[in-house]
């Protein structure tokens, strides 16, 4: 049964023990939350906590959470770890639903005095009541709820959840994410994962409305069984996206300075993703891609891809990413190596796949064609094209480029096949500036745009193991 953390994400009032009266503060205290909740518009009242201080960031100073006159819904910890005990107390007192732990240097210090101090302090909330999250994490975003841990997140929610075991991961999904497009229903860093746990985060996110997509960022497990079993029940309605840090022996080791978690063997790890129809992501961008990919793109329905935007060796090379990243680049049916052969020039292009074929389509509407002719053809469950505003910039100018560009979005909607189209970076600053502004024409226009072939390839293949994966457990229709 899933709990329902309605009033963790959408609290009615908020404590931030351990506010500051400095005028220079940064991400470690808690005037960092009093912002970020500003900044969202948080709807209820907010308490600073300390014990001299009159007034912080304009709002009223308490100088302990039971001098507070109001009952709290979340209390957020970033005090000391000699003074934690004391104030789990008086919010145990004071009949605090939720206590967040910013605060480290718990079980992930490897000693055990510090093990200690956090077993006593899960028990006293245990006894009192209160849920926990941490220590050791950065916390809620929910711009619905009007919470952040920084008041540099967007104000706009979304569809997207999102659970990580590293704050600074979550970050950089969330800043990262913003120039996708991406927006947020709910984020959660909980660290050490003391009390509430990865299966809690996400059983929530199965039930609730707000939320589509789920990703999320795990180091570790302590209950895998769990989260094997509500990773099976998100995957048949809602797509799952996971990063594994630790896959390495060294990443291993790490895992348990950083959050103290066992981060377990990588293959029991590739195991879980096949058995639950998890969709794995290797690194911070291929995190950002998919979650976009799988909000804007239709799920692929087989792994033979055209190849497109390679010239001569550009081709070949294009082909072997995608082939090693699991995907076929078949040869096409003879009845469209036969229309296509009708307009594009013989010398110096190749129409079989890989289609070596840009002279023929850089202008008028060849490559309109081009796509009904694939959309048509049995051999081909998707795209990739490599597409280089920069070399049609400086070949034919900026009319050329907007004209071309045009008929690429055209063309995207007949191809009625999943198209993932890859814009590399540029040395060159002039022309990286056009691929950034490129990258926002087309997210403009709800179309992903990848920063590289493999990458692409890669996405395209995990997207067709999840489709795989809904047919082969659900009923047909």
């Amino acid at each position: 049964m899933s709990l329902d953390l309605d009033d963790l994400f959408k609290p009615k009032s908020i404590a931030v023990v351990g506010a500051t009266s400095k005028a220079n503060w940064g991400w470690s205290n808690g005037n960092s939350w009093i912002a970020g909740a500003i900044k969202q518009g948080f709807p209820g009242p907010i308490y600073p906590v300390h014990p001299k201080a009159k007034t912080i960031l304009g709002l009223k100073v308490y100088p302990t959470i039971l001098d507070i006159p109001d009952e709290i819904d979340l209390a957020i910890f970033t005090v000391p770890i000699k003074a934690v005990i004391k104030t789990m107390s008086q919010c145990v007192k004071k009949g605090v639903r939720y206590v967040h732990l910013l605060t480290a240097g718990f079980t992930e210090t490897g000693r055990e005095e510090d093990a200690d101090i956090e077993n006593e302090l899960v028990d006293i909330a245990k006894k009192g009541g209160i849920r926990l999250i941490g220590p050791n994490c950065m916390g809620i975003y929910c711009p619905e709820g009007g919470v952040a841990w920084s008041n540099d997140f967007p104000t706009t929610g979304g569809t997207i959840g999102f659970f990580s075991q590293s704050g600074q991961m979550a970050y950089h999904v969330i800043r990262g994410g913003e120039r996708q497009q991406l927006r947020y229903s709910k984020v959660v860093s909980f660290g050490n994962a003391c009390d509430l746990q990865a299966h809690d985060f996400l059983n929530y996110m199965i039930q609730d409305e707000s939320t589509q997509i789920i990703g999320a960022y795990l180091e570790g497990l302590r209950d895998g069984q769990a989260f094997l079993e509500a990773a099976r029940k998100a995957t048949q309605t809602k797509p799952l996206v996971i990063w594994k840090g630790g896959q390495t022996q060294g990443g291993s080791r790490a895992t348990l300075s950083h959050t103290a978690a066992i981060a377990g063997s990588q293959k029991i790890w590739q195991g879980l993703c096949q058995q639950a129809g998890i969709i794995p992501a290797d690194c911070i961008d291929e995190m950002i891609y998919t979650l976009q990919a799988l909000k804007l793109m239709p799920l692929p329905r087989g792994t033979n891809v055209a190849i497109l935007g390679g010239a001569g060796g550009g081709s070949v090379t294009m082909t072997d990413a995608a082939e090693k990243e699991g995907l076929k680049v078949p040869r096409l049916e003879d009845k469209t190596i036969c229309e296509l052969e009708k307009f594009v020039p013989r010398e110096g292009s190749s129409v079989k796949n890989p289609l070596d074929i840009l002279p023929a389509i850089s202008a008028g509407n060849s490559m309109l064609r081009v796509m009904e002719l694939l959309r048509d053809d049995a051999n081909i469950d998707g795209m990739i094209f490599n597409l280089r505003p920069g070399r049609i910039y400086e070949s034919f100018g900026r009319k050329v480029l907007n004209k071309h560009l045009d008929i690429v979005l055209e063309s995207i909607k007949v191809l009625e096949k999943p198209c993932y189209i890859a814009v590399e970076k540029e040395n060159d600053l002039n022309l990286e500036a056009l691929r950034l502004e490129t990258e926002e024409l087309f997210n403009d226009m709800g179309i992903v745009m990848f920063p590289d072939v493999s990458l692409s390839a890669r996405i395209m293949y995990r997207m067709n193991a999840y489709h795989d994966y809904l047919c082969s457990t659900q009923a047909p229709g």
